[in-house]
C-alpha cells in the first residue's frame, strides 16, 4: 500500500459536476484511475483489462457487521449516506478488493475499534476504523511485506488487528494476488543477490530497483519492503523508499 495524496487530486473536483451519482462520472473515474498510475489503491494490482471501481471508503448504502467487530450500528440500513457524493470518500480499487471474492472483498464492511465513537451526519465524532486507508500516512506505515506475506510494521495489538483485517477485506490474501506480489519480492531479491555476487554493477542494480519502487510499478510497496529488509545502505541511499 502506498500513500495517496487525495487533497491534490481533489483540486480537479470542479471538472466533475455535482450529479446524483458522482462516483459514476466518467471524467472523475478517469482522473482517479490515472492518479495512481492505473492501479488499485488497496492492492496495487494493475487495472489492465478491468474496470476501475470507485469504492466508497465509508459505505454509502448500509454498513454490514464483520464477525464480532464493532461498527456504526445506527447506520446499518442507511450507511454513510451523506458521503455518497463526497469524493473525499472515494478510493479506486480492483474487483478483487471491492466485491466478495474468496475470503475477502470490502463490500459494505467498515469495522471499527471497540472504543471508537460513531461518525454522524454532523461530523462531531472521529471514528477509529480497523481498515487501513491509503489516504492516511500513518495507516500506510503500518503495513509491510515479507515475500508474498502481509505483515504489520507495528508491535501494538490494535495495529496488528488492523493489518490482519485489511489483508483479508481488501483481498490481499487472494492466491493470484499473493503469487504476483511474491514474484516482485523474488525479483528484487534476485537483483540484490546479483549485486552482492558482483554479477551486475552498482549502477545497473540501482536502475533496476528504481523501476521496481516506482509508483507506476505493480506491488511497489512490496519492492520497497524487500529493499528495506535486504539491501545494503549503499544501495538504499540512492533510492526513494518513501511509501
Amino acid at each position: 500500500m502506498r500513500y495517496i495524496d487525495l487533497e491534490t487530486l481533489l483540486a480537479k473536483r470542479g471538472n466533475w459536476g455535482n450529479s446524483a451519482e458522482l462516483w459514476k462520472n466518467e471524467l472523475l473515474k478517469k482522473d482517479f484511475r490515472d492518479y495512481f498510475n492505473n492501479k488499485c489503491w488497496y492492492t496495487e494490482v494493475l487495472l489492465i483489462g478491468q474496470d476501475a471501481h470507485i469504492d466508497h471508503f465509508r459505505p454509502k448504502g448500509k454498513v454490514k457487521p464483520l464477525e464480532k467487530y464493532n461498527y456504526n450500528k445506527p447506520l446499518a440500513t442507511c450507511g454513510y449516506y451523506w458521503l455518497e457524493n463526497d469524493p473525499r470518500n472515494y478510493r479506486v480499487c480492483c474487483v478483487y478488493a471491492n466485491r466478495k471474492t474468496g475470503q475477502g472483498g470490502k463490500g459494505n464492511f467498515f469495522p471499527l475499534a471497540d472504543e471508537s465513537p460513531f461518525l454522524t451526519v454532523h461530523g462531531e465524532e472521529c471514528e477509529i476504523p480497523l481498515l487501513l486507508d491509503p489516504c492516511n500516512h500513518e495507516d500506510v506505515a503500518l503495513i509491510s511485506f515479507v515475500g508474498n506475506q502481509v505483515i504489520a510494521s507495528s508491535v501494538k495489538d490494535l495495529d496488528k488487528i488492523r493489518v490482519k483485517i485489511t489483508e483479508v477485506i481488501y483481498n490481499m490474501v487472494d492466491p493470484y494476488i499473493k503469487a504476483e506480489r511474491g514474484k516482485i519480492w523474488e525479483s528484487v531479491a534476485k537483483v540484490l543477490e546479483e549485486y552482492e555476487s558482483e554479477n551486475i554493477s552498482r549502477s545497473v542494480c540501482i536502475r533496476q530497483l528504481r523501476d521496481a519502487v516506482s509508483r507506476e510499478a505493480p506491488f511497489s510497496a512490496c519492492a520497497i519492503a524487500c529493499i528495506n529488509s535486504l539491501a545494503p545502505d549503499e544501495i538504499k541511499q540512492n533510492l526513494d523508499l518513501t511509501l
